[in-house]
């Protein structure tokens, strides 16, 4: 949900926010339109268009008696403070992509080089075992899950002159 804050006339300033939601109408994609008071977790008017969500509220804001902050109307509150500070707070999960998904699949969820743990939705990259500057491609055979300091530490090298150069350092170091 995409949210922006409403500034001026009887929304005051920035109390209100115009918050666009994603949804399926009739099978086929469409926006609908809030406005929002965050803090009391109100929802003041819904409506398909902007224009026509911003003149429901400001219905409802008029016929709030000009002694009592409280409308006439009383929505019980949609979420606690605590709930509504989570969920402002954090953002939406990125989606991964099928290719991604794909070769942190086939590689087992490990680095292919080091069979550290990766995590699905990040800190590793997708590697190439034969590098694309030496001719290598994007077909699912050349492409394996690495984590970013075995990635970056084979820079343009093929996969076996990467393992070679680390089973020789690895050999010199404890002999």
């Amino acid at each position: 949900m995409l949210r922006r804050p409403i500034m001026g006339g009887i929304f005051g300033q920035g109390e209100f926010e115009l918050a666009t939601q994603p949804t399926v109408v009739n099978g086929l994609h469409a926006v609908r339109f809030l406005v929002i008071q965050p803090r009391a977790g109100r929802v003041l008017a819904i409506a398909e268009s902007k224009t026509e969500a911003l003149a429901s509220a400001r219905r409802v804001l008029r016929a709030t008696d000009a002694a009592n902050d409280e409308p006439h109307w009383v929505q019980p509150r949609l979420w606690s403070d605590a709930e509504l500070a989570v969920v402002l707070s954090t953002p939406p999960p990125r989606p991964v992509s099928r290719r991604r998904r794909e070769v942190f699949e086939r590689s087992g969820g490990r680095c292919h080089y080091c069979a550290r743990p990766l995590e699905l939705a990040s800190g590793w990259h997708i590697e190439h075992q034969m590098p694309q500057a030496l001719g290598g491609t994007e077909a699912a055979g050349n492409l394996v899950a690495a984590c970013a300091p075995c990635n970056l530490a084979k820079r343009d090298r093929t996969a076996i002159e990467f393992v070679a150069a680390r089973s020789r350092l690895a050999s010199s170091s404890s002999g």
